[in-house]
């Protein structure tokens, strides 16, 4: 699955929906440098959520806009939280992904935002627009 990575660090998934795109946003001169950005949202198993949630603030936390076709899929009324606890970062240049998750504990649905640096000759993955 091409978003292993990103749901490695969330335990146990029941459930995924997610949609991803590149871009060229780099911040160098490399030419064709991509960023492969991904959110999603997945639904995890309840020991997850209560281990999870112990890495969040007790503050609510903004979500940021989640692109509609993920909505079905978020709770009405969600409580969502957020931490540095809980986001997620690996690798180096050339290779590395950054992750944030926001958690409502009581659906335990997370919203998860990321970015990778791409090499599509190198790196497979589902179908970037």
């Amino acid at each position: 699955m091409p978003i292993e990575r990103e749901l490695q660090p969330l335990g146990r998934v029941l459930e995924v929906h997610w949609r991803e795109w590149t871009t060229s946003g780099r911040c160098d001169f490399s030419i064709g440098d991509l960023i492969l950005l991904r959110e999603g949202v997945a639904r995890l198993a309840p020991a997850d959520v209560a281990r999870l949630t112990l890495l969040t603030t007790s503050d609510a936390a903004k979500l940021p806009d989640p692109d509609s076709r993920l909505s079905s899929w978020l709770p009405s009324a969600a409580d969502w939280r957020s931490g540095t606890g809980l986001d997620w970062r690996d690798g180096e240049e050339g290779a590395f992904v950054s992750a944030s998750y926001w958690l409502d504990p009581a659906s335990g649905v997370v919203y998860f935002l990321s970015d990778a640096d791409y090499d599509p000759a190198a790196t497979p993955t589902g179908s970037p627009s």
